[in-house]
C-alpha cells in the first residue's frame, strides 16, 4: 500500500433540485436524504461530515418543510460537520450573464451566513465548461482551491492539479480530480463493499430482496420504483481488491501526497457504514494513511503542500473535449437545448439588471421609499432558474414550465418596479417652462436610458393624442426647442384604461400614432424629455428609406445598402468601409440524432439557398423600411426509422430585416412555427474575412477563439465548435469585421470553410432520452421538440477594426438594451428636463449593476468591468451628492477609500478586471 500518500475521503451528494424530477416531488427525496443527514451526524460521532453539493437552497427548501430543524442545522455547520455553499444554487456558467452568477455566490454566502458559515470551495463540477473569468470571481469571494472536471483534460494537465489562469491573470491552484472525478471512491468502493456492484452494475433483481415499492394504477404506473426497506448487506470481501484498483489507476495523478477520494453521487444521500468502511480499510492496510475528510481540510493540505512551479498552466476559459478516462466529458451540447428558454433568460435578466434594480435605487436615493424585498424576490427566482439541469434544457417539460413561470415572474416584478421609479422620477420633474402657451395641452415624451452611452437612435413609439387635442398629425421637440424627425407607421383610435386608487378605473379617449422618431443626445444612464405638440396634417412629402429596383427589394441609407436576393439571401454593402458581403442569412436544416448534451447530426440536408420565397416590404418611411422573406423547409417523416414518403413536416420561417435611417447595423427579427422534430435550424452568414480566431463576448470578458481544428479522432469525445456567447460574437482582422448581436441565442459556430461562415443555432429539437441507469424514453414529452412558433432578434454590424476599434460593445449594448420610453402630462417637481444620474468615463468601462449594498446600510455598489486588454483610467459621477466611496471585492467587503471629486470619483481598472465600489449618497432631507 502507498505510505507515501494521504487518501482523503469527502463524503457528500450531488443534488439537482429539479431533472428527473419536478421540484416539489424531489424535494420530497431532499427531505428524506436532510433527514438521513441529520439521524447520521447525531448519532455517529465517528461520521467526520457530509457536503451538500456547495449549495445552500437546499436548506433554505428543507426548512419551508421542516422549519424546527433550523437549530440543528445552524449547529451541524458550526461544528464543521455540515459543508454548504459558496453557491446558491449550482449554475451553468455560460448560459447566464456574468452578474447572474455573482448574484448567485452572494446569495449563497448570505444563506450561509444564517446557518452558521460557508465553505469557502471553488468546488464546481456541475457546469459544462468553466468562464474565463471564474478564477478572479471566486478570488474576489475569498476562495482558494478551484475543483472541477467538465472542460479540462489529461492534455490540458497531465496531472490533477494545474494552475489556472484566469482572463484577467489571476491564478489560482485547481484540481480536476481524476478517473471517475467527483464520484471515484463511490464506484471504486462504496458500491462494491455494501452492494457488491460494479460500474456497470445497474440492473437490480427482483430476488435481491428488499421491498420494492411502485404505483399500479394509470395515473401513477410511470412513477419510479423505490426500495423502501433495503436490505442490509456488506461485501468485505470487496474491499482489498477495490481499494488496490482505486490507488493502482489514481495515485499518481496526484503530486502532492494528498489524494482525493469523493464519496457520493447524483441524487444520493450518506450512508452510516462509511464509518464501517474506513475502518475495515485500515485493518486489512494498516499502512495506510486514510482520513474521513473535508473539502476545506483537504483544500488546507493541499494548499500547504502542493510545488506550483512543477504544475502545468491552463488559462481562460474551459471547454476541452474528453481525451481519456482521466478526465471527464464536456457534454456541452446544452447550449443549444430548448432555446427558448436561453432568450426568456436573456429577456429577464434584462428587466431585472438594467431596468428594475438601478432605477428603483436611483428614485430612492431621490426620495422614493425603497424599503422593500421585491428586487431581492426577483433575483431569487431568477437564479433558481440558472441551475445548471434547468437552464441547460435538459429536464423534464413540467419542470422548463415551472422555470417559463418564473421568468414570467421575474419580468412581471421588474417591469413593475421600474414602473414605480419612473412614475416617481416623472412626478419629480419640472415641465413648467414648457406651459408659456396656456392652450398647450402639455404631452411630454420621457426617454429612459439604461446605458451610460449618450444615444442617437431612430425608435418606434406609440404616442397617443387625447382626441379633444388632435388634429391629424403631431411634431416633437427636444428641450432646445430643435424639433425631432418623426415618421407616422399606422393611425388608430384606442381606448386605454385610466387608473387612480382615489376613484374606479376611467378610460381615456385617444388618437394613437405608431411612429418612428429620431431621438437625439438621449442623456447617459438617466433621461431626457421631450414636448409634444399636435398640429394639423403637414403636405410634408417623405423619402423612403426602402425601394424596389429590377425586382429586388433594396434598404438603403448613407452607411449600409441592403439588396434582397432572389432567394431570400442578403447583400449588404458597407459604404464606409467599401466592403460587400453576399449570401448572407440563408437557412440550414440538418437531422438530429443526439440528445440535450449532444448534437449528433444526421441527414438529410436542405438549406434555403435554393429557395423561391416570398419577399414583402412590409414597412417603409422615411426614418425605417422593413422586408419579410416567407421561407418554407419541408423536412420527411420517419417512422421505424425509415422515412414515409407520403407525410412531410413544415418548417415556416419568416426573416424580417429591418434598416433604419441613420442605422449602422441591419436588424433582423426571425420567427420561426416548427412542425418538424428531430433537426437542427442555424441561420448561415458566410463572412468571407480571412482569419484565424474569434471573437465572442460572454461573462465579465471578451474571448479570444480559434477557428483551427486539430486532429482529435482517438479522443473519447471529440471538441465541440459551436461555442456559447452572451451579448455579441465578432469576426475581424486588422482592417474590417462583422459583429453579430442576439437577444438571447446562445450557440454559434465559426466554419473552418473558405467563406468563414457563422453559423446560429436557432431551435435544435431532440427526443428527451436520458439513462440514469436503464435508457429512459421520455419522447412522449414534446417540450425538447421545440413545436410551434419561435422568435428571436439580431443584428448585423460590420465595422471598422477589431472589435475594440469598431465600437462594438456600446453598440451590442445599445441593440439588446433599448430605451424606455414614457408619454405623460405636466409636472411641477423640483428635477430638471434631462439627467445623467450615472456617467462613466471612458465608454470603453462596462457597466455591470447599481444595487443596495447586501450587508452595509444606507450603502449602493457600483459595479463595472474593463473587457479591453489595456488599463482604462477615467471618473464616474453621479447627479446626488456622494457622502463616501470605497473599492471593493465582489463580497462586498471594502478594500480602500477612494477621493471624491466634484460629485464623482476617478477609476483605474486594468485589463479583464472586474471593478466594484461601494457608495453612500448625502441624504436628501
Amino acid at each position: 500500500m502507498r505510505n507515501d500518500k494521504v487518501f482523503h475521503v469527502i463524503s457528500n451528494t450531488h443534488w439537482d433540485r429539479e431533472w428527473r424530477f419536478p421540484f416539489q416531488r424531489n424535494r420530497q427525496m431532499l427531505v428524506e436524504m436532510i433527514d438521513n443527514v441529520i439521524d447520521i451526524l447525531i448519532k455517529e460521532p465517528e461520521y467526520k461530515a457530509f457536503h451538500l453539493d456547495s449549495q445552500s437552497i437546499v436548506l433554505t427548501d428543507y426548512l419551508e418543510v421542516k422549519p424546527q430543524n433550523k437549530e440543528i442545522i445552524k449547529k451541524l455547520v458550526e461544528d464543521k460537520r455540515l459543508f454548504i455553499g459558496p453557491w446558491f444554487i449550482l449554475p451553468d456558467e455560460f448560459l447566464v450573464g456574468g452578474e447572474n452568477l455573482v448574484r448567485n455566490l452572494l446569495l449563497g454566502h448570505k444563506t450561509c451566513s444564517q446557518f452558521g458559515g460557508v465553505s469557502k470551495i471553488g468546488y464546481s463540477p456541475f457546469s459544462w465548461g468553466q468562464i474565463s473569468q471564474l478564477p478572479q470571481i471566486y478570488d474576489q469571494f475569498g476562495i482558494e482551491l478551484i475543483m472541477f472536471y467538465r472542460g479540462v483534460n489529461s492534455l490540458d494537465s497531465h496531472h490533477a492539479e494545474f494552475i489556472w489562469e484566469g482572463a484577467d491573470g489571476t491564478k489560482k491552484l485547481s484540481s480536476r480530480f481524476s478517473t471517475m472525478p467527483r464520484y471515484n471512491f463511490y464506484f471504486y468502493i462504496y458500491r462494491p463493499v455494501v452492494h457488491n456492484e460494479g460500474f456497470a452494475d445497474v440492473e437490480y433483481k427482483w430476488s435481491n430482496g428488499g421491498v420494492p415499492f411502485h404505483f399500479a394504477d394509470q395515473s401513477m404506473h410511470s412513477e419510479d420504483y423505490f426500495n423502501i426497506n433495503p436490505i442490509d448487506n456488506y461485501f468485505k470481501e470487496n474491499i482489498e481488491p477495490s481499494v488496490n484498483a482505486i490507488v493502482e489507476k489514481q495515485a499518481d495523478d496526484f503530486t502532492t501526497p494528498h489524494v482525493i477520494w469523493m464519496e457520493g453521487h447524483d441524487s444520493s444521500g450518506p450512508n452510516i457504514k462509511t464509518v464501517k468502511i474506513l475502518k475495515d480499510i485500515k485493518e486489512i492496510f494498516p499502512d495506510i494513511n486514510l482520513i474521513h475528510s473535508t473539502l476545506e481540510d483537504y483544500a488546507n493540505a493541499l494548499l500547504s503542500s502542493v510545488d506550483e512551479s512543477k504544475l502545468a498552466l491552463v488559462k481562460s476559459e474551459r471547454r476541452s473535449a474528453q481525451f481519456d478516462l482521466r478526465s471527464g466529458n464536456l457534454y456541452g451540447y446544452v447550449t443549444s437545448a430548448r432555446m427558448f428558454l436561453k432568450i426568456k433568460n436573456f429577456e429577464a435578466e434584462k428587466w431585472l439588471q438594467y431596468y428594475a434594480e438601478p432605477f428603483y435605487n436611483l428614485a430612492g436615493i431621490n426620495g422614493l421609499d425603497i424599503n422593500s424585498k421585491y428586487i431581492d424576490i426577483a433575483w431569487n427566482y431568477l437564479i433558481q432558474n440558472s441551475a445548471h439541469d434547468s437552464i441547460g434544457g435538459c429536464s423534464l417539460d413540467e419542470i422548463h414550465d415551472d422555470m417559463m413561470s418564473r421568468y414570467k415572474q421575474v419580468i412581471e416584478i421588474s417591469q413593475g418596479v421600474f414602473e414605480i421609479a419612473a412614475k416617481h422620477i416623472v412626478k419629480m420633474i419640472d415641465f413648467s417652462s414648457d406651459k408659456k402657451n396656456i392652450e398647450k395641452p402639455g404631452i411630454n415624451l420621457v426617454v429612459f436610458n439604461p446605458l451610460p452611452y449618450k444615444r442617437n437612435e431612430t425608435i418606434e413609439a406609440f404616442i397617443d393624442i387625447p382626441v379633444e387635442y388632435d388634429k391629424g398629425d403631431f411634431k416633437i421637440f427636444s428641450n432646445e426647442g430643435e424639433e425631432i424627425d418623426k415618421a407616422i407607421a399606422e393611425i388608430s383610435e384606442v381606448e386605454p384604461v385610466f387608473e387612480q386608487l382615489i376613484d374606479r378605473p376611467l378610460f381615456l379617449r385617444m388618437k394613437r400614432y405608431r411612429t418612428h422618431i429620431k431621438l437625439r443626445d438621449v442623456a447617459p444612464f438617466g433621461y431626457s424629455s421631450f414636448s409634444i405638440e399636435p398640429t394639423i396634417i403637414s403636405n410634408y412629402k417623405p423619402s423612403f428609406t426602402g425601394y424596389v429596383k429590377k425586382d429586388h427589394v433594396i434598404l438603403e441609407n448613407n452607411y449600409l445598402k441592403v439588396k434582397v436576393n432572389k432567394n431570400g439571401t442578403l447583400k449588404i454593402s458597407d459604404k464606409s468601409n467599401e466592403k460587400v458581403f453576399d449570401s448572407l442569412a440563408y437557412f440550414y436544416d440538418e437531422g438530429e440524432d443526439g440528445h440535450a448534451w449532444v448534437h449528433n447530426p444526421t441527414t438529410p440536408v436542405f438549406t434555403t439557398l435554393d429557395s423561391k420565397p416570398k419577399i414583402q416590404l412590409v414597412e417603409n418611411n422615411s426614418l425605417s423600411a422593413t422586408v419579410a422573406i416567407h421561407h418554407t423547409i419541408k423536412r420527411p417523416v420517419f417512422v421505424n426509422d425509415r422515412e414515409d414518403k407520403r407525410k412531410k413536416q413544415k418548417i415556416n420561417i419568416t426573416l424580417f430585416v429591418t434598416l433604419r435611417k441613420d442605422g449602422r447595423k441591419v436588424e433582423f427579427i426571425i420567427e420561426v412555427d416548427n412542425q418538424s422534430e428531430n433537426h437542427r435550424l442555424r441561420i448561415m452568414f458566410p463572412t468571407k474575412i480571412k482569419t484565424k480566431q474569434h471573437f465572442a463576448e460572454g461573462q465579465f470578458d471578451v474571448v479570444e477563439r480559434s477557428t483551427e481544428r486539430p486532429k482529435t479522432k482517438n479522443w473519447v469525445e471529440q471538441p465541440m465548435y459551436d461555442f456559447p456567447f452572451h451579448h455579441f460574437i465578432d469576426v475581424s482582422n486588422d482592417k474590417h469585421g462583422i459583429a453579430f448581436f442576439a437577444n438571447g441565442l446562445k450557440e454559434y459556430e465559426m466554419i473552418n470553410d473558405k467563406k468563414r461562415t457563422v453559423a446560429f443555432t436557432l431551435i435544435r429539437s431532440f427526443k428527451y432520452i436520458i439513462q440514469p441507469s436503464s435508457l429512459v424514453d421520455y419522447s412522449h414529452q414534446k417540450g425538447s421538440q421545440c413545436l410551434g412558433k419561435f422568435s428571436c432578434k439580431m443584428a448585423f454590424f460590420p465595422h471598422t477594426g477589431n472589435w475594440e476599434k469598431g465600437n462594438v460593445y456600446e453598440e451590442a449594448y445599445k441593440f439588446n438594451t433599448p430605451l424606455s420610453l414614457v408619454q405623460c402630462g405636466d409636472s411641477k417637481g423640483k428635477l430638471p428636463k434631462s439627467i445623467s444620474y450615472i456617467n462613466i468615463e471612458p465608454k470603453e468601462i462596462v457597466f455591470d449593476a447599481f444595487k443596495k449594498a447586501d450587508n452595509i446600510e444606507d450603502s449602493y455598489i457600483l459595479r463595472l468591468h474593463n473587457p479591453t486588454s489595456i488599463e482604462l483610467s477615467g471618473k464616474v459621477s453621479f447627479f446626488n451628492k456622494l457622502e463616501s466611496v470605497q473599492s471593493a471585492a465582489l463580497e462586498e467587503i471594502p478594500l480602500e477609500n477612494a477621493t471624491i471629486i466634484e460629485n464623482g470619483f476617478s477609476i483605474s481598472i486594468k485589463p479583464k478586471k472586474i471593478a466594484t465600489y461601494i457608495i453612500k449618497f448625502i441624504k436628501i432631507i
